[in-house]
């Protein structure tokens, strides 16, 4: 801290994205010093669109940043989920929701944060711990001390492979794919409400806050080689998400997206680890349990975790502190699998809102 006074001590994040930062805000207050250590080059977000609940925006307000999330421009609301009808299901009581530009977002986070303590280009390779503190090791050589170091470095974690060997990431056990792009469209976007298909198929698009316009589309069980380009393969699910002739948004879009703007993956996850922290290192975010994203909620799981974290560190030592925070998360993240599980396995488009509708509102009214 700038002003002298005393901190708790010195705590070292790995990796810079929405986790990462909203975790050095959490830690800073609890009382440490942050420095955020982030792999890329730059700060950058994968993605485009980000959407938020409830509770997301509840624990941003909680880290400090309530009288600036006007800046992220939360602007188009949905609450609606259609069939391959067009019709929308008739499911009572899904809480609204909001999209983000995922950008803005990480812009306010690391003006919060401060960019004096980031640093880019600092990929955390491992670390060694001592009674007094940690070091960690950088993959340019370097090494760092710290009181603390936060593993917040994603799905291929290095810190998570360090702390619990054998813990590498794996493709979704069903074949989950994920295509999406972003690219200029004056069109009309309609109301904005995503479609459940068939062939376990989803898709929606949305108009960000720049003008650009988002669309992603995503399906479970999707084996074999694929014969097509990414654009192809994603015009052909759309076929999925709606029955007949008359116009679709969604298709009308991804046919005028150019090929070389689809983007394209194999969802991968974390395995379920049976411990988070050990006496100085302790994980947060994707890097102690990403799921598949059909949960449409792994950035706010991931800010839940960083505010839990601070409000244990303000309330006890740091060996007591990751423990409650330890024993919280595991609890918390059993019940989270159990509905992306009951959720990946709906048989039909409406048992599956009615079952994200469950776990929405769960997740909304069980936060931290």
């Amino acid at each position: 801290m700038s002003n002298g006074t005393r901190t708790r001590g010195r705590a070292i994040v790995a990796g810079a994205g929405m986790v990462g930062l909203s975790a050095a805000l959490s830690l800073r207050r609890a009382g440490f010093e942050v420095a955020v250590r982030e792999r890329a080059p730059h700060i950058r977000e994968t993605g485009a669109a980000l959407g938020v609940w409830q509770h997301t925006i509840t624990e941003l307000e909680r880290l400090g940043l309530g009288p600036r999330l006007s800046e992220i421009k939360a602007e188009q609301n949905f609450q609606r989920v259609r069939g391959p009808s067009g019709a929308v299901l008739d499911v009572a009581g899904m809480p609204p929701g909001r999209v983000v530009h995922r950008q803005r977002l990480s812009a306010l986070l690391v003006s919060a944060v401060g960019e004096e303590n980031i640093r880019t280009g600092k990929e955390v390779v491992g670390y060694t711990e001592d009674e007094v503190g940690v070091t960690v090791h950088y993959a340019d050589g370097e090494r760092e001390r710290g009181d603390l170091l936060v593993g917040a470095d994603g799905l291929n974690s290095h810190v998570r492979r360090k702390l619990i060997p054998g813990s590498e990431s794996h493709y979704y056990e069903e074949g989950h794919h994920v295509w999406r792009a972003v690219l200029p469209f004056d069109g009309d976007l309609g109301d904005g409400c995503a479609t459940v298909g068939h062939h376990r198929t989803r898709g929606t698009v949305t108009r960000l806050a720049d003008g650009s316009c988002f669309w992603v589309l995503a399906q479970f069980g999707v084996t074999g080689e694929f014969a097509g380009s990414p654009k192809q393969e994603a015009v052909a699910r759309v076929e999925n998400l709606h029955d007949g002739p008359s116009r679709f948004v969604l298709r009308e879009v991804v046919l005028a997206t150019p090929e070389d703007a689809v983007m394209d993956n194999q969802v991968a996850v974390v395995p379920e680890i049976p411990r988070w922290k050990s006496h100085r290192v302790v994980l947060a975010g994707d890097a102690a349990h990403a799921m598949s994203p059909h949960i449409g909620s792994g950035a706010s799981l991931g800010i839940e975790d960083a505010y839990v974290l601070g409000d244990r560190l303000s309330r006890a030592d740091l060996g007591p502190a990751l423990d409650s925070y330890q024993t919280d998360r595991i609890a918390r993240y059993r019940q989270v699998r159990w509905h992306a599980k009951a959720m990946a396995i709906a048989p039909t488009p409406v048992s599956y809102v009615e079952r994200f509708s469950r776990y929405l509102n769960w997740l909304n009214t069980t936060a931290a």
